[in-house]
């Protein structure tokens, strides 16, 4: 028979946030992966699949509501929701498009396993098998958990990994009475945050509402190497190197010197929990200073230990902090004029995700690109940064509402940051201030000579 619980504070996170998109935009929850099965029979992948299911709970779990709150239905068995499709393949790209096929098609929210597949052979030999993850149900930390369990099982049926707690018991954990003090903690976490500055000028949407915005992406290869390479010279990380120049970009061209990120956590930091299958990820807001006199070594590492204070605070039950927040600014006088909580809570958020194993280089020359989306996500948040790192190459998503940055903002910010990681590696020792001068010197790996028109589409329903 099938068990229901509660939703863990992963799972409900996600939830939630999932919850706001527009019906049209639900494929943004959507993670796509593409597996090799060159070499392998469709019973070995297939099987392999099912021990998966059988070993992981969260490959086998749907969705419910009842009297409003969500929680989860776990099922003894469940057949893989595979379909196999044989072709003639001579693209070596293929894969690409056919990932992007599936990761088209949403998901309803309940009632769905949230997962599916596409097993393509060619002439009977299986080529690659294209899956899609909702973010309901796993990360990305756990597809790549997934991958490494797939290829051990078909090489080995008999091979075990190691495993972390069930998202039931992580929620059932979260309820106990042991687990009070963390959730006190965190609360007490968002009320200091507030108190400080979280509820800005923003502007936020209601769930569901849309609103035309722009989305810029800066790729580089040699971009990320250069952070890795300063993030090792200041005792910092990568990720850390990256977001304190976009908070510097963020708090000029805001007309700031305090600005409020909002970083995505994975939520991975005890030992049991690298390898939990389930949706852990959080977003946790944090207020800093953007002093112009600091120099870049020293606003780097302010940033870095900034964000990884707020990481203790990050795996918190939402329901109950989105009630803090109301209860907060109703008694400020400052009650917003709609409820949804994770755009008020979130106004500025960044997130770092390393794609795959592969390090970048920094001294490689190829010319960095500018390419603005055509049709950008029209919920949400007021501004966003999305840093993926893969095949060597660090991309860069900015989305923003052109009324808070337009379109000559957006390349600024992204200039700022090219030139604040380039400093902190060659003179570390330059001033915040300093980021807004010699930007011209940027090389073409960093930064493009010519800088593209925006393109903007509105979806057909049109802007809120």
């Amino acid at each position: 028979m099938p068990v229901e619980a509660p939703l863990s504070n992963g799972q409900l996170f996600s939830w939630r946030d999932i919850e706001r998109y527009p019906e049209d935009w639900l494929h943004e929850a959507n993670l796509p992966a593409t597996w090799d099965l060159r070499g392998l029979t469709t019973e070995q992948a297939t099987g392999a699949l099912r021990r998966l299911m059988d070993r992981h709970e969260a490959l086998r779990t749907t969705y419910h509501v009842r009297d409003g709150i969500p929680f989860q239905r776990i099922h003894d068995d469940a057949e893989p929701p595979i379909a196999l499709v044989d072709r003639i393949v001579t693209d070596p790209t293929e894969h690409e498009r056919t990932k992007a096929e599936q990761a088209a098609v949403p998901f309803p929210m309940a009632g769905d396993l949230n997962w599916r597949g596409l097993l393509v052979s060619s002439r009977g030999a299986p080529m690659y098998l294209s899956l899609v993850f909702s973010h309901l149900i796993v990360d990305l930390w756990s597809i790549q958990h997934l991958e490494d369990q797939f290829k051990a099982l078909v090489a080995d049926p008999r091979a075990t990994a190691p495993l972390g707690p069930a998202p039931r018991a992580l929620a059932r954990a979260q309820r106990a009475e042991s687990w009070r003090p963390r959730q006190e903690q965190s609360e007490r976490y968002f009320r200091d945050v507030m108190s400080a500055g979280l509820m800005d000028r923003l502007p936020t949407l209601p769930s569901r509402a849309r609103r035309n915005r722009l989305e810029l992406t800066l790729r580089s290869r040699r971009l990320g190497g250069l952070a890795s390479q300063a993030a090792r010279q200041h005792g910092v990380t990568a990720p850390a190197v990256v977001m304190a120049f976009v908070a510097a970009g963020l708090a000029r061209h805001l007309g700031t010197a305090d600005v409020t990120m909002s970083l995505m956590s994975s939520n991975r930091f005890a030992q049991e929990d690298q390898h939990v299958i389930g949706t852990m990820n959080q977003l946790v807001p944090f207020v800093t200073t953007v002093g112009e006199g600091a120099t870049l070594a020293e606003h780097v590492r302010r940033l870095h230990w900034a964000g990884a204070k707020s990481y203790r605070y990050s795996c918190y039950d939402f329901d109950r902090v989105a009630a803090l927040a109301a209860e907060h600014t109703a008694g400020a006088g400052r009650r917003p004029d709609h409820d949804c909580w994770m755009n008020h809570l979130f106004r500025a958020w960044f997130n770092y995700i390393q794609m795959d194993r592969r390090p970048s280089d920094p001294a490689d020359q190829s010319p960095a690109e500018l390419v603005w989306t055509p049709l950008a996500q029209q919920y949400g948040q007021a501004f966003r940064v999305r840093v993926a790192v893969e095949n060597g190459q660090t991309n860069l998503h900015m989305l923003a509402d052109p009324d808070v940055l337009p379109a000559a903002a957006m390349t600024d910010i992204f200039r700022t940051l090219a030139l604040g990681v380039q400093l902190a590696v060659t003179d570390p020792g330059r001033r915040v201030a300093d980021l807004w001068r010699g930007a011209a010197d940027l090389p073409p790996s960093l930064f493009p000579r010519e800088i593209p028109e925006p393109v903007a589409r509105v979806a057909a329903a049109g802007a809120a």
